[in-house]
């Protein structure tokens, strides 16, 4: 019996390993991926402005759903609010790397303290969702929504 609870638990601790992992490494690769996609067919197109904030809107407005049902479901402080912080410098790492596949000079300088500077607000503001998501009250999950509808108001005015 206590074996079975044991293979129970390690399943139990290796999904919830899993999840902290998507939440911070993969969740900024749909950001990266959802970029590409808008600058491929946004040209084509003729960049029309209701399908620039269309993308816009899915772009940042899914992420911070996602951070907010999560932190609100599991109540983990720390991936909640670690997976908003870095979702902005790691989602323009992996756009780099998606660029730079089709770059012919591969290597370039990408982090700089311009950029660094440049992410500090978004890293605040997706953190502060995933914090405030993962506490577990209604106001806060409240607080959580607020703060993410702002924020996609804030990158719609924008330009």
């Amino acid at each position: 019996m206590e074996k079975k609870r044991d293979k129970t638990m390690e399943k139990k601790d290796l999904l919830r390993i899993a999840s902290m992992l998507v939440m911070i490494l993969l969740l900024p690769l749909f950001i990266a991926l959802m970029f590409t996609v808008e600058k491929i067919i946004t040209p084509s197109l003729k960049s029309s402005i209701q399908m620039q904030q269309a993308f816009r809107v899915i772009t940042f407005g899914i992420p911070i759903l996602i951070i907010t049902v999560y932190g609100y479901i599991t109540k983990n402080k720390l991936t909640s609010t670690l997976s908003g912080v870095f979702l902005m410098p790691l989602s323009f790492f992996y756009i780099d790397i998606i660029f730079d596949l089709f770059n012919y000079h591969f290597i370039r300088n990408w982090l700089s303290w311009k950029v660094i500077l440049d992410l500090i607000p978004f890293m605040l503001i997706y953190g502060l969702v995933g914090h405030f998501a993962s506490r577990g009250t209604k106001i806060s999950l409240l607080i959580a929504i607020f703060i993410g509808i702002l924020f996609i108001f804030f990158i719609l005015g924008i330009d």
